[in-house]
C-alpha cells in the first residue's frame, strides 16, 4: 500500500492520500479523542501524540498536528492508516442509531450491547487489542435511563496505561446515543490473565485455548 502526501497551504495541517476510498459520500470532521469514538480509523490516529483533529473526504485524510515536527509525525500518521487498512476494519462504524433500528428503539439491553461495541474501540497501548477483546472489561450494563455501568481491569496493578484506558471507556460508552451517564469502575478482583482473552485474540499472540 503506497500513501501519497500534499500540503494544504497549512503547516499544521498534511492531507495524506491513501489511493483507497476513505468515506463513502459527504466529509467527516473529528475534534477529539471523544469524537473519534465512533470511527477505528480516527481511533488509531488520536494515538499519535501530537495529533489534534482530523477530516476525512471521500479519498483523503488531513490530519492536524498540535505540535512537533512533520518529519517525526507523518511516519507514525502512515503507519497508523496502513495498519487500519490492512485490517479491514470500516473507517466509520454504522450509528448506534441505525443499528438499533431508529433513535427512539434502544432498550437497555440494546444499549448494553452497543456500549460493549463502542469500547472494542479503545486500545490497549502496550498489547495493541481492542479492552473487550483482552477480557479487561468483566462487566457493563445500563438501566432504563441511559446510566452506564462499566467494571473492567487492567493487565497489571498500577499499569502506566490506567488512566488512559478508564477514560478512553469513559468517552467510548459515552458517545453512545441514548447513554446519558457513564460509570466506570476499577477492580483487581479477580485479576487479570492473558486466559480471559477470547479465543481469536489468544491465536494472536500464540496463547494455547
Amino acid at each position: 500500500m503506497f500513501i501519497l502526501t500534499e500540503p494544504t497551504g497549512d503547516p499544521a495541517r498534511l492531507k495524506f492520500l491513501p489511493g483507497r476510498q476513505v468515506m463513502p459520500q459527504g466529509t467527516l470532521d473529528i475534534r477529539d479523542r471523544a469524537e473519534a469514538a465512533r470511527s477505528p480509523l480516527a481511533s488509531r490516529l488520536f494515538d499519535v501524540r501530537g495529533i489534534a483533529a482530523l477530516s476525512f473526504g471521500p479519498d483523503y485524510i488531513i490530519v492536524t498536528k498540535e505540535g512537533g515536527e512533520w518529519s517525526h509525525l507523518k511516519a507514525l500518521v502512515l503507519s497508523a492508516i496502513m495498519d487500519h487498512f490492512v485490517s479491514g476494519a470500516p473507517v466509520v462504524r454504522e450509528a448506534a442509531s441505525s443499528a438499533a433500528g431508529g433513535p427512539g428503539s434502544g432498550t437497555a439491553s440494546g444499549l448494553t450491547a452497543q456500549v460493549t461495541d463502542a469500547l472494542r474501540l479503545v486500545i490497549d497501548p502496550e498489547l495493541g487489542q481492542n479492552i473487550v477483546d483482552l477480557g479487561l472489561v468483566y462487566d457493563v450494563t445500563v438501566e432504563d435511563g441511559g446510566a452506564a455501568s462499566i467494571t473492567m481491569t487492567t493487565t497489571t496493578r498500577g499499569c502506566p496505561a490506567t488512566n488512559y484506558l478508564r477514560d478512553g471507556a469513559q468517552q467510548a460508552a459515552g458517545s453512545v446515543e441514548g447513554v446519558e451517564s457513564v460509570d466506570v469502575q476499577l477492580t483487581y478482583d479477580p485479576p487479570w490473565t492473558p486466559q480471559m482473552m477470547n479465543p481469536e485474540t489468544k491465536r494472536h499472540f500464540g496463547i494455547p485455548d
